[in-house]
């Protein structure tokens, strides 16, 4: 293998890596959803009031129509500021994320959970893996890896604790909701996390980003 092969190499085993994780999560949770069906259950046994409200509500910041404008304005600080590259991680990260997670409910084909009501509107499309999930996974990873702790002091590891705390309610909101498995989620986190990872080793290597 050439030197260019190797340089590339861990880039490809990452998303390898996410192909691989994605289809061992999907047989290990197929019917009768046992665990699934557990942990979907406790969720149905919180339901209250406020809860439903606060869950459907914090469930958009894992959704396109709130990241992509927000990853828009982002990445326009971003090249105004001389950090086209970091601006170009951010962007790639959540398109990329968004079509392969779509990418792959067309392929697995899970139909959403239907043991309890659902809170709002059932989604149209498959339910394994939870886009939702996967793109504010995405987005909070390489938002995080263009901030600057440098320059940020005590700032940079609270906006990192904010943004895992997010992170973890957008993931629970999708269980909460009753719009998908437990293992729609956990899918959709692994795949977020991989291809973020998988896509700086690409950049950094291609000599388009540096940290």
């Amino acid at each position: 293998m050439n030197t260019l092969g190797l340089k590339y190499l861990p880039t490809s085993g990452i998303w390898l890596l996410a192909i691989v994780l994605l289809v061992l999560i999907e047989r290990i949770s197929v019917p009768p959803y046992q665990w699934d069906r557990f942990l979907l259950s406790l969720a149905h046994g919180l339901r209250g009031f406020w809860l439903d409200r606060f869950f459907a509500l914090i469930t958009w910041a894992g959704s396109l129509f709130t990241l992509a404008p927000v990853t828009a304005l982002i990445c326009g600080f971003l090249a105004r500021n001389g950090r086209a590259a970091d601006g170009w991680l951010l962007a790639l990260s959540l398109a990329g994320i968004a079509l392969f997670s779509r990418l792959a409910k067309l392929w697995f084909a899970r139909p959403r959970p239907d043991f309890f009501p659902v809170i709002g509107e059932i989604p149209l499309d498959a339910s394994y893996p939870s886009a939702h999930t996967a793109q504010i996974v995405a987005f909070v990873v390489a938002v995080w890896w263009i901030l600057k702790p440098e320059k940020l002091g005590l700032t940079y590891y609270s906006l990192t604790v904010t943004a895992l705390l997010l992170t973890l309610l957008v993931a629970l909101s999708r269980v909460y909701l009753q719009v998908h498995f437990p293992s729609d989620v956990i899918g959709g986190a692994l795949l977020g996390l991989l291809w973020v990872l998988g896509l700086f080793n690409l950049l950094h290597n291609s000599g388009i980003i540096m940290r």
